[in-house]
């Protein structure tokens, strides 16, 4: 099963479960509300809750609502998450752009990126080689070559 896949299963459970809780404190509230009584639908739902086992037959039937409810609620939320992270995205590559036309050549900004990128490797590469010393571990000729050699992007 791949981590999207896994991702989903884990979200769909949390709705449901989500879900399921929801329909209940309702049916609870329903049963509790003095005032509703008057109201059509409410009336009614708060009628049922009196008979046996009236709560869960309340909650049953404000499952599918609630689950409704629940999923535009959490899409709306996913949908403004990505609107911002999108605008973020484009504020950045603005700002990328603008800089690279300040330096006067987009070239330079990719050699230092690169540069950077290798300054962090080597960084990473140290700090290993550290961890191993700390570690007592020595390392073997053919890791030392490993950790010695630039990456070659495979």
């Amino acid at each position: 099963m791949s981590a999207n896949t896994d991702s989903r299963l884990s979200w769909r459970i949390f709705d449901g479960s989500v879900s399921v809780s929801a329909s209940m404190l309702l049916s609870v509230l329903i049963s509790r509300c003095d005032a509703c009584a008057g109201i059509p639908v409410i009336g009614f739902l708060k009628e049922l809750t009196g008979q046996e086992d009236g709560i869960i037959i309340v909650a049953t039937l404000l499952l599918f609502p609630t689950t409704a409810a629940l999923y535009g609620v959490f899409r709306m939320f996913f949908a403004a998450k990505e609107a911002v992270e999108k605008k973020a995205m484009a504020r950045g590559r603005q700002e990328g752009i603008k800089e690279g036309h300040q330096a006067g050549r987009q070239e330079g900004h990719q050699v230092g990126r690169q540069e950077g990128i290798q300054e962090g490797r080597k960084g990473e590469r140290e700090r290993i080689r550290k961890a191993f010393a700390e570690q007592g571990v020595t390392l073997t000729p053919e890791m030392e070559r490993i950790l010695s050699r630039e990456y070659d992007g495979g």
